[in-house]
């Protein structure tokens, strides 16, 4: 029997960004029939997909800097909860969530701490590593400013337009 694996937080937030892609594309599926819709969550799927390869980058590229920790704040439990948060979104049927109940889900995943976490991973493969990274992919004021967007455009509910204007 193999002793257990150590955390490798740039993979396991790599992993986390995959799973909420994963959320995102089933969106799309489900919105099929409306092709802004549809198209809208495709790009956000493919955004949280791109996030990926920034991490695991990093993770090739970190052994080169001696002088780089890990936060301590981004340890196996953080990963486990928010894998288990977005596992939750994946677990519900998919046919019964509306149109609101999707930009909720949304809205709760692009304002968790997973992007302050994902700033943080960047990071630790030095400022050089985390400023030519930042440009290779979408940063997350821009994904929170298309939801915005799809939310003002498609949805009458108040609440969560409400929402939307406070991010």
């Amino acid at each position: 029997m193999g002793s257990p694996s150590r955390f490798d937080p740039l993979e396991g937030f790599a992993e986390i960004e995959r799973l909420a892609g994963k959320v995102y594309f089933r969106f799309s599926h489900l919105f099929l029939q409306h092709p802004e819709l549809r198209d809208f969550w495709w790009q956000m799927a493919l955004d949280e997909e791109q996030h990926t390869s920034p991490l695991l980058s990093c993770n090739e590229l970190i052994p080169n800097y001696q002088d780089e920790a890990l936060d301590p704040g981004l340890g196996q439990e953080k990963a486990d909860e928010l894998k288990e948060r977005i596992n939750a979104y994946l677990r519900k049927g998919t046919r019964s969530i509306t149109m609101e109940e999707a930009f909720k889900i949304a809205l709760e995943m692009e304002s968790s701490e997973l992007d302050v976490i994902y700033g943080k991973l960047l990071r630790l493969g030095g400022p050089k590593i985390a400023r030519t990274l930042s440009h290779l992919i979408v940063p997350a004021s821009v994904q929170r400013q298309r939801l915005k967007s799809a939310v003002l455009r498609f949805s009458a509910d108040p609440e969560l337009r409400a929402e939307v204007l406070a991010l």
